[in-house]
């Protein structure tokens, strides 16, 4: 069994990075990102200083805007719509699932489309939709680029993702597509989702349950992409059951040590993008 490993490509992609970032300020710009989180989540705290650290090795500065879980509708959006108006700030990253009432979808639409660098903007799903990717959701981009760096077959394998969010699931499904595979998307009301991840050649699984897939789920020789990422008191672990998965499948992403750093450094990369088109020579 193979571990699909993301330090060698975050390496890769962030070596990469650094040469933007310095052509970037020999003009004279910063690149600024404005990471907004309502209440506190663990897991998107972890996320956030994760970015900060290696945004300040690129020279991005990351501005952290915490506003409590008693936020309004229109608190958030009044927020979104100042960062958007703001020419210093160059990316808005608007960290999800937002608590209590909060209209995730509503919201998404102040995230202004060029600064969007996750790509939930609908003109930004739109343009993935339809094949023509401009920012994506970093995550479901990683899962896509880890394969690829691993030289997995993607043209024209079947393949099986569980769970249709719109920064993991969906977007996943598309740039699979994209590459030409042939794709699945489950979820919760799906029947028979082991029979289903039975005939697949890839199954990518990013549903927030640790443990979920098991090795009785998947095929002998299988790849597995665990985008899962769940808080414990053992510390963080996937969605993949990884003694029983590991004993099956041909390949595995850990967790960690898989997506994590790879995700961290494709936003960072639409930082950068957004700052160019911004700021174009």
């Amino acid at each position: 069994m193979r571990l699909l490993h993301g330090k060698p490509l975050a390496e890769k992609l962030h070596a990469a990075s650094r040469e933007r970032a310095d052509a970037l300020h020999t003009r004279g710009i910063a690149p600024r990102l404005a990471a907004v989180s309502v209440g506190a989540d663990p897991a998107a705290n972890t996320y956030v200083q994760r970015l900060a650290a290696r945004g300040n090795r690129l020279g991005i500065a990351v501005d952290e805007i915490s506003l409590g879980r008693d936020v309004t509708e229109r608190e958030l959006t009044e927020r979104l719509e100042r960062l958007a108006a703001d020419p210093g700030v160059h990316g808005v990253l608007l960290l999800t699932p937002l608590p209590g009432a909060l209209d995730e979808g509503h919201i998404v639409d102040h995230v202004a489309a060029a600064k969007d660098v996750e790509g939930m903007n609908p003109f930004n799903v739109g343009l993935l939709a339809d094949g023509r990717p401009r920012f994506v959701p970093s995550t479901a981009e990683a899962v896509v680029e880890l394969l690829k760096f691993h030289r997995i077959k993607l043209r024209g394998a079947r393949a099986v993702v569980i769970g249709r969010s719109t920064v993991i699931g969906r977007p996943a499904a598309y740039l699979l597509l994209k590459e030409d595979a042939t794709v699945t998307i489950a979820h919760s009301h799906t029947q028979d989702l082991r029979a289903l991840t039975k005939d697949a050649d890839i199954v990518v699984v990013g549903v927030g349950r640790a443990g979920f897939l098991r090795g009785d789920m998947i095929a002998p020789g299988a790849t597995v992409i665990d985008a899962g990422i769940n808080v414990t008191p053992r510390g963080i672990v996937g969605d993949v059951d990884a003694e029983s998965v590991s004993a099956v499948a041909e390949a595995v992403s850990p967790v960690p040590g898989g997506l994590g750093s790879v995700t961290t450094e494709l936003l960072l990369r639409n930082v950068l993008t957004a700052t160019e088109r911004q700021r174009p020579e």
